[in-house]
């Protein structure tokens, strides 16, 4: 799941990435310091997250507007992978962990998108508004472009004509996938609209501005719709999640409880819980087995079978 918010015109368009964060180009080419002294300048560190990460040639690599600032140190002689962590906060009792994948270096998004555009099809000015919108990822360019591990997922936000400062934000489980395009060719895409939006908006005239939100690519012009109350209305209803009742979220949090004490429970008997993984032959067997072991029913036992094992520590119980 991928949760983001940018503010557009906070875009650093030049700035190299290692993974999906921005960093200081300077950063890179710094030679760094070993990760325990880095981290003992801001905060403690999970040490296990860090078993496998390299010792030295640890460095800050960007800093947010909170101050939080994200560390890194190369894998390689050349830069391209890298391993990361994302101080959350610089306080007391707070531990760092190092991120467990590699981050590939990558491009400036402004190099990532040279030769596309983002347009509006005549389709979308031939009709009234009526909530469901599409653009075009067009190459300009005189060569074929292809992803960099980008995809074509575009938002699309609502101000008042003529202004152009705005924030987003997004959430999606992945990335509409991008395709390559030759000199001159489109994909079409659907633009993703919050929700929420629908419930603050008023019948009348907007600007619609999309935003390719991997490669911070936006349409040169806003598209102008006049939104009715009925369209407005309509999405509002598409848009509205029936309310659960109070007798199913009680019947989740009963669920929530129930397996949180099967975890309990386990983390106290571990040693029948491996005993009974590692005699089993399949991962049914391996539920079977857990559920014999602990009298549990096979619900119970498969969620203790696909438990972190962090989730079955003793002391996991109080957190």
């Amino acid at each position: 799941m991928w949760v983001c918010e940018h503010r557009v015109m906070d875009f650093s368009e030049d700035a190299p990435q290692v993974g999906p964060a921005d960093v200081d180009p300077h950063a890179l080419g710094e030679p760094g310091v070993s990760l325990v002294a880095l981290i003992a300048e801001l905060v403690s560190l999970d040490t296990s997250s860090a078993s496998d990460a390299p010792p030295d040639g640890w460095r800050v690599l960007k800093r947010y507007q909170s101050g939080a600032p994200v560390i890194g140190a190369p894998m390689d002689p050349h830069g391209t992978l890298w391993r990361v962590a994302h101080v959350e906060a610089q306080r007391t009792g707070s531990v760092t962990t190092v991120q467990p994948e590699p981050m590939p270096r990558r491009p400036s998004r402004a190099d990532r998108r040279r030769g596309l555009q983002l347009r509006w099809p005549a389709l979308m000015t031939s009709g009234p508004s009526t909530g469901d919108y599409v653009v075009d990822v067009v190459n300009t360019g005189p060569a074929r472009w292809e992803s960099d591990v980008d995809g074509f997922y575009v938002v699309g936000v609502f101000t008042a004509p003529g202004s152009t400062d705005f924030s987003f934000g997004w959430m999606t489980s992945s990335q509409q996938k991008a395709v390559p395009l030759d000199p001159g060719e489109y994909a079409r895409v659907s633009v993703s609209i919050n929700a929420g939006v629908w419930s603050s908006l008023e019948p009348g005239k907007y600007d619609l501005h999309a935003v390719l939100v991997s490669l911070g690519l936006r349409t040169v012009q806003p598209l102008s719709v006049e939104l009715s109350g009925q369209t407005i209305s309509e999405n509002r209803k598409r848009n509205t999640r029936p309310a659960s009742s109070p007798a199913t979220r009680r019947r989740m949090l009963d669920q929530q409880i129930e397996h949180v004490r099967a975890q309990t429970y386990a983390s106290h008997s571990l040693d029948r819980v491996v005993s009974a993984v590692m005699a089993a032959e399949s991962d049914d067997d391996a539920t079977v087995g857990i559920g014999r072991a602990l009298d549990v029913n096979a619900k119970l036992a498969a969620s203790i079978y696909h438990s972190a094992l962090r989730e079955l520590r003793p002391n996991s119980a109080q957190r």
